[in-house]
Formats: structure tokens, sequence, C-alpha cells
């Protein structure tokens, strides 16, 4: 192979490699820091990676209802949140190999894959707890994709485009669109999509195995063994996944490596992206730490809230235009 090919590959597999080794310790960071900050000793940061070592070896426990929906579901939910992996800017702002698979809408719809696994597979086991946790997403995913859908109009309207790459290279190309209202609305109704997604306050008590507080937990409550460690690795890389497009294409967006031939600018670009996140990290402990849960069904009001400024984003875009 051609170095001018290898390279570029190298880098593919390399930033798929940051998103599967980092984001357990992204969420262990924010659980050791949220414990600190509500004076509890709290769990080390390399606290995910044990339970992913015990979890990986462990046998699992399967339901005699379950059937290949649920026992596929895990792979499937793993495989996909690779695939975001490979379609964002998350080390380079230059598109890879594998770039051209998808835009922002269609890794929307890789993400809707996986949540949709998830929920077939809780609804498999025909367990209460997984029913009930199935229709509580469902219901939130319902609410959540039309303010998701606003949010990339709002930021395509700057690069007329809804790829990622082309929408880090139109905010870093000129930071005067940072303060545009367009981008600071699609930026913070994104970022209320990220808590939402991901189970942060105050959509969810996070890390709470109440019955009356779970909904992702839910899900994946009659998972055990090597499984459940796949659906937990998955959902910590989809917080990992979305934290680093709002850094690297909402908030941030310089820092990346500059080339697809210099594997060195991908290795740098590395710790840049891990003090984005720990920036983005610092806003969700203050969050999850300062806010109350909501009433379950006062969360639409607060998605509804998140589409509505998306919506006032598109709006300003056309006005500031004409």
């Amino acid at each position: 192979m051609r170095s001018g090919v290898a390279v570029p590959v190298v880098l593919q597999v390399l930033q798929s490699l940051v998103v599967i080794v980092f984001a357990p310790l992204y969420v262990g960071v924010i659980t050791k820091a949220e414990a600190v900050v509500t004076s509890r000793r709290g769990p080390s940061v390399l606290q995910p990676y044990f339970d992913l070592a015990k979890l990986l070896r462990k046998g699992s426990t399967i339901s005699d209802q379950a059937s290949w929906v649920y026992r596929g579901a895990p792979f499937v939910v793993f495989a996909c949140y690779i695939t975001v992996s490979a379609i964002v800017p998350i080390i380079t702002s230059v598109p890879l190999p594998l770039a051209f698979l998808a835009d922002l809408i269609g890794g929307a719809f890789v993400l809707t894959l996986a949540s949709f696994s998830t929920t077939l597979a809780a609804m498999d086991t025909a367990s209460p707890y997984g029913g009930l946790g199935a229709s509580r997403a469902s219901w939130i995913g319902s609410l959540v994709e039309p303010a998701l859908i606003l949010v990339f109009f709002t930021v395509g309207v700057l690069s007329a485009s809804d790829n990622p790459y082309l929408m880090n290279h139109a905010v870093r190309a000129s930071p005067y669109a940072l303060v545009l209202p367009a981008h600071l609305l699609g930026t913070l109704a994104f970022f209320m999509i990220v808590l939402v997604e991901n189970g942060r306050m105050p959509i969810e008590s996070p890390g709470v195995s109440t019955e009356i507080s779970m909904i992702e937990e839910g899900r994946v409550l009659e998972y055990s063994g090597r499984h459940y460690a796949l659906m937990r690795w998955g959902s910590w890389m989809k917080f990992f996944l979305m934290s680093s497009i709002f850094m690297n294409v909402f908030l941030l967006p310089w820092g990346l490596g500059g080339s697809a031939e210099s594997l060195a600018g991908g290795l740098l670009a590395i710790p840049v992206l891990l003090g984005k996140l720990a920036i983005c990290a610092f806003v969700v402990i203050v969050i999850d730490t300062s806010f109350a849960k909501l009433r379950f069904f006062r969360i639409a009001e607060f998605v509804g809230a998140a589409f509505l400024i998306a919506l006032i984003g598109v709006v300003s875009s056309y006005i500031v235009s004409v």
C-alpha cells in the first residue's frame, strides 16, 4: 500500500480507536467530578474500564422469552456508534476515506438505528421494565428528532451543507460566524439535545436505577455479562461522539489535524480534543449538580424549548441574509 493511501487509512482507524478507548474515561471523569462536587469520595476515573473488564469476563443470562433480536442488538448498537465515529470530525478537519458514507443527517439516522435496536431488544424479553424504558425513550426520541433536524439547518446555513467537515471549515474560516444568532441558537439547542439523548440532568438522573427515573437504564436492565458491557460501552461512545460534534463543529472548530496525509497532526489533535471535552464535561457537571430532575411529562417542555430555539435560529438566519 502506498504511503499516500496508508496515512488516511491509519487516521481513519485511529479516529475510531480514540472514541472506543477514551469514551469510558470521559464518563469516568464526569462521574468522579460530580461526586467530589457533592462531597462524596466517588469511584475512580478508571472505574468504567474496571466495569467493562469484569463484565466481559462474565457470561450472559438470557431470558427464555428472548429471540435473536435481543442477542444481536448489542452488536448492532456498538457497530452503529463505530460507524458514526468514521464520518464526523474527531481528530481531523479533512474528510477521511469513510467520510463520504453519510452527512450529519445520515449520522443521525445511524444513531436512531442504534436506539431502535435497543428498544426492540428491551421489548423482546417481555420484561415490564424493558417495555417501560422503551416506551419512554421512544416518546422522547419522537420529540428530539424534529429539533435535531432544525439544528442541522441552522448550522448548515453557514456552510450551505449538512456535511460536518464542511460545517467545521465554514465556522473555522469565519470566527464571526460564532456570534451569529443562527449559530448561537443552534449551538444552544444542540447542547440541550446532547443532555436529552444521553440521560443527563434535567432529563434523567445519571447512574440511578430506580423505576421512577429509568429511561435509558430501563431499556438495558435485562442485559448482563458481555452483552451488557457492549450496551454500556456503546452508550458512553454515544455521549463522547455527541460531545465531540458539539465542540468540533459547533463551538470550537479549531485544533484538529489539517491534513489527511499527516499522522502527526492527528496524534497532536488527540490531547486538544480531550481538552475541549474537559470544557464540555465541566458544563455538564455544573448542570448535573445544580438542577433537579424534571417531572417526566415536563420533559416535553424542555425538548420543545430546544425545538423553538432552533426554529428561531433558522428564521433569524433568513432575516440576517435579507
